[in-house]
């Protein structure tokens, strides 16, 4: 579900969606995935339950309905909630474009970090 080239590592906590209990985690940012992908144990471990499923064409071709949720995640201190995909239980956590925009967030691939994005309106 992700691109291995300009790739890099930034932590990030994550929690069920009422802010209960946050779990520091060190995803994978600059992937071109949309939604955010965590692995299914961490998100049981926190208690985030499965809220629907969503349908996911697969890299090697084919599709499989996965589960998805809302979580609460807190990047540089700020807090908001946004969609996962329940990924593989050994699987890498991948933070997903829609995540980074809910946050006004871009991935810098030269400096390997997550930046202010410039936010337009029309």
């Amino acid at each position: 579900m992700t691109s291995p080239t300009n790739t890099f590592h930034s932590p990030i906590e994550i929690s069920p969606r009422d802010g209960s209990r946050f779990q520091r985690v060190i995803v994978v940012a600059g992937s071109e995935n949309i939604y955010s992908v965590l692995p299914s144990t961490l998100l049981e471990m926190i208690g985030v339950v499965p809220e629907w499923e969503s349908r996911f064409t697969l890299p090697g071709g084919g599709w499989e309905m996965l589960p998805m949720a809302e979580v609460r995640m807190r990047i540089d201190g700020q807090e908001r909630t946004t969609i996962c995909v329940y990924g593989k239980a050994d699987g890498d956590p991948i933070l997903g474009r829609h995540t980074l925009a809910a946050f006004g967030l871009a991935a810098d691939h030269e400096e390997q970090k997550l930046i202010q994005a410039d936010m337009f309106l029309s």
